[in-house]
């Protein structure tokens, strides 16, 4: 599934590639954030640990070989939420199928 994800290596060879529209994706932040066994239940902190829809902007290869993917989501927090935009690592990405791309905007003025 991730393949779908992946931008074409002859375009990103040593820049940034940008997702025109921006591509919906599932972010797995037990995968983009791996802790070991919980210490405790805090009921009001950060769920690092779920599986939230986020919205995939640009990939970045990193010096290892490896793709991140600059994406913003809300990471789930009791009643709330916190919305960051971060790079998060290829494997923690996968395609959106319940959610379409957003449309790309009209760079024709009226």
């Amino acid at each position: 599934m991730f393949d779908d994800l992946k931008p074409e290596a002859p375009r990103a060879h040593g820049r940034q590639v940008w997702c025109k529209p921006p591509k919906a994706v599932w972010v797995d932040l037990g995968a983009a954030f791996p802790i070991g066994r919980p210490r405790e239940h805090f009921a009001e902190g950060l769920d690092l640990q779920a599986r939230v829809p986020g919205e995939l902007l640009f990939w970045e290869k990193t010096t290892t070989g490896h793709w991140v993917g600059y994406v913003s989501f809300v990471m789930p927090k009791s009643h709330a939420g916190v919305r960051v935009s971060q790079l998060v690592i290829e494997y923690a990405l996968s395609l959106r199928e319940d959610a379409p791309a957003r449309p790309q905007r009209s760079t024709e003025r009226r």
